[in-house]
């Protein structure tokens, strides 16, 4: 895509960030095509980074440590990353956060100081539909093996949150159901 096509995509992008945050939103998970330009990728961050901060909220970079400490961000590490990282990646005041779908990766998150975590997928959903959901029982259970805020992540919703309370909790995340449009 052309460099106006790029502008156009980054405006939007940034536009969806400014509705989601007049929403309420106060967490965001900046997550960019890992396929896109490394000065852009920065520019974006950096000015989504500016405007969560403006409006009282974090801003967490998917899985590149490096990118969220240039830019003053979190980062939120993939499940896969939970292994090979011996200590948590940033100091205290940058919220580190991490994605798991098992007791192995929810006590990695543990042991690296994570804020919170998200768990999941609860429900099938469309950005892993190889994944069969973990329901809320499975959910629970493994809820009680650490002592980390857990959020419940996959096909849900704003409704879901009193369900998800119930379960342990701490409340949901979602792409779709919180994105604006």
């Amino acid at each position: 895509m052309g460099p106006a096509g790029a502008e156009s995509e980054d405006a939007a992008w940034l536009a969806g960030i400014e509705r989601a945050l007049a929403a309420g939103i106060r967490r965001l998970h900046l997550r960019l095509p890992h396929g896109m330009n490394t000065d852009r990728r920065a520019a974006l961050v950096t000015r989504a980074v500016a405007l969560a901060h403006a409006a009282g909220a974090e801003a967490l970079v998917s899985g590149d440590i490096e990118l969220a400490r240039a830019t003053g961000a979190g980062v939120h590490l993939r499940a896969a990353q939970l292994a090979g990282l011996p200590a948590r990646p940033l100091p205290a005041a940058f919220p580190v956060a991490a994605s798991c779908h098992d007791e192995a990766e929810l006590r990695h998150a543990q042991r690296l100081a994570c804020d919170f975590a998200v768990l999941g997928p609860l429900k099938p959903t469309p950005t892993h539909p190889e994944a069969t959901g973990l329901g809320w029982t499975r959910f629970a259970a493994l809820r009680e093996t650490v002592s980390l805020p857990i959020y419940a992540i996959g096909g849900l919703a704003p409704a879901d949150i009193p369900r998800a309370r119930q379960h342990g909790a701490q409340g949901i995340a979602a792409i779709r159901a919180l994105w604006p449009e």
